[in-house]
């Protein structure tokens, strides 16, 4: 039998083990699995709608194929006719090289595939409006900046990140579509500010979301993974704008469409970032999202460890280094476009 003082002594119990979300990863839950590899898919695929609205000018801006004379006299009749005897009636005009119409009378012409090609067709971006073509390109980068900034700072004080996320989805799905109704190139090119500067929230969350979760050996290339939903919104792009590129406005409806479906069909199996739960104070949440990849990966988390948070020096040089990659990027392909 056991005394008195021997059945009041307390059992001692096993002490909290201190851990980073890295470590808990690396030790506990694993490295990179299959489930985390899930993850990183499913949050990479929004970086096709990325790619999409990036690039899309190049299908509906594009220079015109080519002209040609409106006459019912003989539908045979050369440009170059067109060019000697209408713009200088009949007196010719052998000064101005061929495919040049900025001397023919309005309505002697017409655009060869019609008017709604591009936005160049539809609303005569040449001759001495031709500066205006490249006003949408360079707002949608402006936007791309401005939102860039935005985004970064409304997912470390506000939205977690995949909240972030679906809102950027949404508003690149609303502002991609209004594109398409655009009654004049000033309009249009105020909406492609506003969709430069609503699609810049998917390649943050994307990045983040999807480093997050894996071990540090993997960070580096998981983040590379993005570049292949990338390559394949390019491929996409280029499938849809072959059917639709006797009407440029069908382009935009048709990408404005995914984002809308991820949105409301994908994001929900998003899982938060667990750093992000812990900054916030949010410690239970953060446990409860590592120990759902270490169950799917068939491991197990013991009962005593407590999150501590990493220092806010090392966090703020990796939130300014992820944006500034992001910044990079955008100015490589801006020229390319």
């Amino acid at each position: 039998m056991f005394t008195k003082e021997e059945a009041t002594k307390e059992v001692p119990r096993e002490e909290n083990m201190e851990l980073n979300v890295d470590e808990v990863i690396e030790r506990y839950v694993g490295s990179f699995g299959l489930p985390q590899l899930l993850q990183v898919m499913l949050v990479s695929f929004a970086w096709v709608f990325d790619f999409q609205n990036t690039l899309v000018t190049i299908f509906t801006d594009p220079q015109p194929s080519g002209w040609r004379c409106k006459t019912s006299v003989d539908p045979s009749l050369s440009s170059s006719w067109c060019m000697n005897n209408t713009a200088s009636g009949g007196g010719g005009n052998k000064g101005q090289s061929a495919g040049h119409v900025s001397g023919l009378a309005a309505g002697s012409w017409e655009w060869i595939g019609g008017n709604s090609a591009s936005t160049i067709a539809e609303w005569y971006l040449i001759c001495h409006h031709n500066f205006l073509a490249a006003i949408p390109t360079s707002l949608f980068f402006i936007g791309s900046i401005i939102g860039c900034a935005f985004y970064g700072r409304i997912t470390d004080v506000w939205l977690v990140r995949k909240k972030t996320l679906l809102l950027a989805c949404i508003l690149t799905s609303t502002t991609t579509f209004l594109t398409s109704l655009a009654p004049n190139i000033w309009v249009y090119s105020l909406l492609r500010f506003t969709n430069g500067f609503a699609h810049s929230g998917n390649g943050i969350c994307c990045l983040v979301l999807s480093t997050k979760v894996v071990g540090r050996k993997w960070q580096g290339q998981v983040g590379q993974y993005g570049l292949f939903f990338f390559t394949a919104g390019f491929l996409s792009l280029l499938f849809i704008a072959y059917h639709t590129r006797t009407y440029w406005r069908y382009l935009y409806r048709i990408i404005s469409l995914p984002p809308l479906v991820y949105a409301f069909l994908l994001v929900p199996l998003v899982s938060k970032s667990p750093r992000w739960l812990l900054v916030r104070g949010k410690n239970k949440e953060a446990l409860e999202v590592l120990q759902k990849f270490a169950r799917w990966n068939e491991n197990e988390m013991p009962d005593n460890i407590v999150l501590i948070i990493p220092s806010q020096a090392t966090t703020g040089a990796s939130i300014v280094y992820i944006q500034m990659i992001y910044l990079i990027r955008h100015c490589l392909v801006k020229q390319l476009n």
